[in-house]
């Protein structure tokens, strides 16, 4: 079994906390508020996790998205949205925020989760967000403003560079990030991230 699916519930409850929401375990699906996540195939877990998303939406973890469809199909439910999860040791990643001289990195702890910003000529232009796991440590909603597409993997970089600092101090050994598919292109194609699985949404 993969590293990213052993370690499937700590990540995907460090995931619910950057988004303020509550988080628990029921056999092998993670409830987020109301979204229930879980590593497909699943086999009976899958079946009982589809039905209960008919007031929410379902998320399968899969690196079969074409039988992870069709699964969800059968159960009646539609496509709703689509990321990508990679993966990267902590120390194989450049943790040094490298910024254009009229721009700096700020950061502050928030109650679920650390938050940092670009900002651009002291007007913030950018933003991401980090929760901490078991040894491990889940980066997602890394924004950068529009008008600033020259610079955008620049500011995404300097963001991961600096919650990756935060979570090597503490002890977070693997790095997760959760993003959608032309930022997760972007992160595969330089050094240390790896895609390891689709995250699929769905909903009736």
């Amino acid at each position: 079994m993969a590293i990213w699916q052993d370690a499937f519930h700590d990540w995907a409850r460090a995931w619910a906390a950057l988004h303020d929401v509550d988080s628990g375990v029921a056999g092998a699906v993670v409830t987020m508020g109301a979204q229930h996540v879980m590593v497909w195939p699943g086999g009976d877990d899958a079946a009982q996790a589809a039905p209960a998303a008919s007031g929410g939406e379902l998320l399968l973890v899969t690196v079969d998205p074409a039988g992870a469809a069709d699964f969800a199909t059968t159960k009646g439910l539609r496509p709703t949205s689509r990321n990508v999860l990679l993966c990267a040791e902590t120390e194989s990643l450049d943790l040094v925020p490298h910024l254009p001289p009229d721009a700096y990195l700020a950061a502050a702890p928030m109650e679920n989760y650390d938050l940092v910003e670009v900002a651009l000529f002291d007007r913030p232009v950018a933003s991401g967000r980090l929760s901490l796991g078991e040894e491990l440590a889940v980066i997602a909603a890394l924004v950068v403003d529009e008008g600033h597409a020259e610079l955008e993997h620049v500011f995404e970089q300097a963001m991961v560079a600096g919650l990756g600092e935060e979570a090597f101090t503490h002890g977070a050994d693997t790095l997760y990030l959760i993003a959608g598919e032309e930022q997760a292109e972007r992160f595969a194609a330089g050094e240390g991230w790896t895609k390891v699985a689709d995250i699929l949404g769905f909903s009736k």
